[in-house]
């Protein structure tokens, strides 16, 4: 990656996750240039990242005369995992014909198991939970967004140990090699 401010365009499924990866952005001194958030109420999240995905890479490609642009795209891996929908999104290109993502393009493909609930979890309390089913109403860790204020501790704590526990999850340690790409 180049030095110098690098911007980002993120597209994700919801809230939660763009307040999330915005702040580690943040963080990592990388600016957020534009976000596109699935809508909600209309279908799977998921159908919309990966409908969405070649246009934003074809998007981002034609900008790709901007130093430091990049693309940043989150979907969660629900029952599926990093492999299958990292698969799924190349697949989406191909089907748009559009050339696969290039190992040295500044596209970063972040696939949270099974949703960003489980990473932030993780990242706060330092424990590996299990990515084979949902968090989200676990009354272990519901805590942590049962509202607007723990959301906000909750997301600034995860932020804080981005990177900083590297061996928690199968997904983290994808996404830690993903955002080298973009610089997070």
């Amino acid at each position: 990656m180049p030095e110098g401010v690098r911007r980002v365009r993120l597209i994700c499924e919801d809230r939660l996750t763009e307040r999330f990866l915005s702040k580690v952005c943040q963080r990592q001194k990388v600016s957020i240039l534009h976000v596109e958030i699935a809508p909600s109420g209309k279908g799977a999240a998921s159908a919309w990242v990966r409908r969405r995905y070649p246009e934003f890479v074809k998007m981002h490609r034609s900008k790709n005369y901007q130093r430091n642009l990049c693309l940043l795209v989150a979907i969660d891996g629900d029952n599926q995992g990093v492999s299958a929908r990292t698969l799924e999104l190349a697949t989406e290109l191909t089907g748009a014909g559009i050339e696969a993502r290039g190992s040295g393009e500044s596209i970063a493909v972040f696939v949270p198991t099974w949703s960003i609930e489980t990473w932030l979890a993780s990242l706060v309390d330092g424990r590996a939970h299990d990515e084979d089913r949902p968090l989200k109403e676990d009354s272990a860790v519901r805590h942590f967004w049962q509202n607007d204020e723990s959301k906000t501790q909750t997301i600034n704590a995860a932020s804080d140990n981005w990177r900083a526990r590297t061996r928690l999850l199968p997904s983290l340690a994808a996404a830690y090699a993903e955002g080298k790409r973009i610089g997070v």
